[in-house]
Parts: structure tokens; C-alpha cells; sequence
């Protein structure tokens, strides 16, 4: 019966992969005996690990919207009929809920169609240059997909090659992997990573695939989340010295459908206009529903009063991420940051196809403020870095938001977390940072009172029970049910 079911997953994954237009995706029935001949199979092989990154369990909502609501950013709207996502916004977490459930899954099936590329494509013959590129791109994936997954439930099981049908009990039923050794694997990954992936592409088809840029800039994310503040800076520094990332001078751009995939972007998630299972959920997620207007709008999260009132006077991303009117129409603050204005009209906002940056190179500037920082005060290169970012939200009003300057370490831990939450909200980045800068408790409380709960133990989320039930070897995170 093992076997069988086993056997039965493999032919789901086989048979699952699916399109993504820019990256030359088309559906295809995949043979695992036969499949991986040709450099096209290759090619078709990590295209398809690509495209979960799509999925509506990964950046087309889940992952960037638990961000939002489990956050002090973001409340989920009372009157929505979905409490999945209030127990995020409560901090009442059920070991069923669906939103974690279809992460893991999804995390699960980005790693295995990784390890299968990682498994078949060194045995194809085909140019090395681009079975290097392939191959690195697959590590940076599997890199990917695990960072997401050991944030946000802390050991979890690590597999590094392909399901099969002849699998032991104990390959089958693995138990969680220690976090620390996860994090090893995610490091070698990402390193292996920006060995193997150009610096840049220059065809308009390889346009978001991984780069070096992109394996470093992950690199140093997941080095500052361990608090190797002397790595994380350094790693930074590569990104930089690449001379391929810039800011661009109008905060906005970031979210034009003309910019996508441009200077500042350093890794997105592709989604592509007008088609249904490409449409990036995160531009109606936030806008009001209004009959005749925004027919499309959800408003699954409105932003906190604590988030409205924490941006400085005159600082421009304010203006760029909330509204509260459109034409003759009235209502509270929405986030329409992602809503690009001159590709869509009010209407035409369902079928979005706006990318969702993973990160942007004002990313890489605070996380090498914050790691020079920590590492040793605030130096003239750290400031040099968050007033880069300061200065673009002045917009061209040199009044407001003046350059940061004269601050104690602790002053300016306190600037850099501030910083990060306005250039980065709803960009899937907060309550990441509230888990590794140890104030998820006290800010969520601050921002949320009596409407949430946080206790320490919600520093990872509750093991997903589907999950419990199929493998008796993993164990549930403490005090939940």
C-alpha cells in the first residue's frame, strides 16, 4: 500500500506542471522514465518549479497575506467569513487551517520538483554553460522554498532527493530536521546558487530567473535572520558591487507594469495580465469592494491604525501604499500600492498581472544598514545605506524625512525596523521581522490590543494536522493543538 501511494504521488507531481508565460512554460504530460533527454526537458523541468511560485498557497496570497494580518500592520476585515484568516489576525492558530496547510504543501512540491531537476538534469547532455545556470536555479528554489518554511514553522523535514516507489519507512515518514541544519542546507543552497546563475538576463523570455544577484540578496536574508551580522553585510556588499540594482527615483515604480522585473527588482514572482490563473490576487486583495467601481475588490486587510499614524510627515510611500477615496466615492484606508493605475483601470483590476517582488534592492540597502549595525554601530556606510531609502520617500521635498544621523546602536535598531515597515508594506516582509527582531509580542499588542493574543510559543505556527495524521514520526509545536 506504501508503494502504491507512494507511486500515486509521484504520477500527481509528474503530471502537475503547469505554465507560466514569461518563462516559456506550456503544459506538458511528463514520463518520469523517459522525460529528462534534452536540454528542452531541462528547461521544461525547472520552468515547472518556477511556476509554483505563483500558486495561490504561495505569493499569489498566502505567504505575503498571513505576513499582513499576523503582523501589527494589517487587520483582517471583521465582517469577512473566513476564519482561517482571523486566527492569524487573533492569534487563535488551529493545527487545520488551510492557509498553512496549502503553504506546506506547496513548499513540498516547489522542493521535490528542485530535487528532481537536481537528480536528472547533471545527467542530460546538453550545453554546460546553461546545465550550470539550470542547476543553479534549482538550488536557489529548494533554498527558497525552505526559508519560507523553517520561519514559519521552525524544524521541519529535510528532503534533498526525489520521492520514489522504493522508499524505506523511515525515507518515507521522516521525522523534522533541527532548524539549525535546515539553515545549513538553505546556506549552501543559496551559495551554490550564485556559483551557478548569471549576473543578469537580456532576453525578454528569461526575465525572472534567479541571478546571482538574487541567490546573494537570499544569502543575506537568511544570514541576517541568524544574526551573522559580519556575513550578512559582506554578502550585501556583493550585491552592490554587482552594478546591476538601483533605486528607482519614484517609490511607485516599483508596481508599474512598465518597470517589472527592472533596476530595483532583485527577485519577483512573474504574474501576467488578462490571464485568470496568472492574475496576482494581491492588487484586489486590498481594494474596497465598490458596486460599479471596484466589482472586484476583497478587502481582505485593512492597515492598522498603529501602521496609518507611523509614517513621518511628508514621507511620499504613504500617499503611494493607502487611499480612502476614488472619484466620488468615500471609504477607510485601503492598500493599493500594487494597483498599477496606467496599465488597469478601476474595472479592469481583477485581471492584474503585476508581479510580486521577493525582494527589492532597497531590501539589500537596509538589510547591510542593519547588519553593519549590529555588527559594529552605526558607521558612515550604514547610514549611507537607510538615508539611500529615506531619501526616495522624500519624493523631491527636501523638508521632510531628513537624513538619519547621530543615533546610538539602539536608536538606530529601532530606525532600521521602522524603515523596513513603510517601504515594505504588504510586500510579505513584516511579521518576519517582528519573529526575528524578537518584538512580535509587544508590537501586535501595541498595534492590535485586546483584538490579539500573541504569546511566545507563536513564533512558529502550528505543524499542519493533514500533515500529523499522514507521518507518525512528526511532532507537533508546543502548545498547539
Amino acid at each position: 500500500m506504501k508503494k502504491i501511494f507512494i507511486f500515486t504521488v509521484i504520477l500527481i507531481m509528474l503530471f502537475s506542471w503547469s505554465c507560466n508565460k514569461q518563462l516559456e512554460l506550456e503544459p506538458h504530460k511528463i514520463y518520469y522514465d523517459n522525460f529528462y533527454q534534452s536540454e528542452q526537458d531541462a528547461i521544461s523541468a525547472i520552468n515547472a518549479t518556477y511556476s509554483l511560485l505563483t500558486y495561490v498557497n504561495q505569493y499569489n496570497s498566502y505567504l505575503w497575506l498571513i505576513q499582513d494580518v499576523g503582523s501589527d500592520d494589517c487587520n483582517a476585515r471583521e465582517s469577512l467569513n473566513d476564519p482561517n484568516i482571523h486566527q492569524f489576525n487573533d492569534y487563535n492558530l488551529q493545527s487545520t487551517n488551510t492557509y498553512l496547510q496549502g503553504i506546506w504543501q506547496g513548499s513540498y512540491l516547489g522542493i521535490s520538483r528542485a530535487n528532481i531537476v537536481l537528480q536528472k538534469v547533471p545527467d542530460i547532455k546538453m550545453d554546460s554553460t546553461k546545465k550550470t545556470q539550470i542547476l543553479g536555479e534549482a538550488r536557489f528554489l529548494r533554498g527558497l522554498f525552505y526559508f519560507n518554511l523553517v520561519r514559519l514553522f521552525g524544524d521541519v523535514p529535510l528532503v534533498l532527493t526525489p520521492i520514489s516507489s522504493d522508499l524505506t519507512d523511515e525515507e518515507v515518514y521522516l521525522k523534522r530536521t533541527d532548524k539549525s541544519l535546515v539553515y545549513d542546507q538553505i546556506i549552501e543552497d543559496f551559495t551554490l546558487a550564485a556559483q551557478g546563475c548569471p549576473k543578469a538576463y537580456y532576453q525578454s523570455t528569461e526575465k525572472g530567473r534567479a541571478t546571482k544577484g538574487a541567490a546573494l540578496g537570499m544569502l543575506a536574508k537568511t544570514q541576517l535572520t541568524l544574526k551573522q551580522w559580519d556575513q550578512a553585510a559582506s554578502t550585501c556588499n556583493q550585491v552592490m558591487d554587482l552594478g546591476v540594482y538601483d533605486l528607482w527615483v519614484d517609490f511607485t515604480d516599483n508596481f508599474k507594469d512598465a518597470r517589472r522585473n527592472g533596476k530595483e527588482s532583485v527577485f519577483a514572482a512573474q504574474f501576467y495580465k488578462g490571464e485568470t490563473s496568472q492574475n496576482n490576487q494581491i492588487v484586489i486583495s486590498g481594494l474596497p469592494f465598490v458596486q460599479g467601481v471596484f466589482n472586484a475588490g476583497v478587502e481582505i486587510m485593512l492597515p492598522t491604525e498603529d501602521l496609518l499614524n507611523s509614517f513621518e510627515e511628508g514621507d511620499y510611500r504613504k500617499e503611494a501604499t493607502f487611499f480612502d477615496h476614488y472619484w466620488y466615492d468615500t471609504f477607510d484606508p485601503h492598500i493599493y500600492k500594487h494597483w498599477d493605475q496606467d496599465a488597469y483601470d478601476a474595472e479592469e483590476t481583477a485581471q492584474c498581472g503585476s508581479n510580486f517582488d521577493v525582494m527589492r534592492y532597497s531590501e539589500v540597502l537596509l538589510m547591510y544598514a542593519e547588519a553593519l549595525n549590529e555588527a559594529s554601530g552605526p558607521t558612515s556606510e550604514a547610514y549611507t545605506a537607510i538615508n539611500q531609502v529615506r531619501a526616495r520617500a522624500r519624493n523631491g521635498n527636501a523638508d521632510v524625512l531628513p537624513d538619519l544621523q547621530g543615533l546610538s546602536q539602539d536608536d538606530f535598531r529601532t530606525a532600521v525596523l521602522h524603515e523596513r515597515r513603510m517601504e515594505f508594506v504588504n510586500e510579505g516582509i513584516r511579521w518576519y521581522d517582528l519573529v526575528r527582531t524578537g518584538k512580535l509580542i509587544e508590537y501586535v499588542k501595541r498595534a492590535k490590543g485586546d483584538k490579539a493574543n500573541p504569546q511566545t510559543f507563536n513564533y512558529v505556527f502550528p505543524i499542519p494536522q493533514r500533515e500529523l495524521d499522514n507521518n507518525h514520526n512528526l511532532t507537533q509545536n508546543p502548545n498547539y493543538q
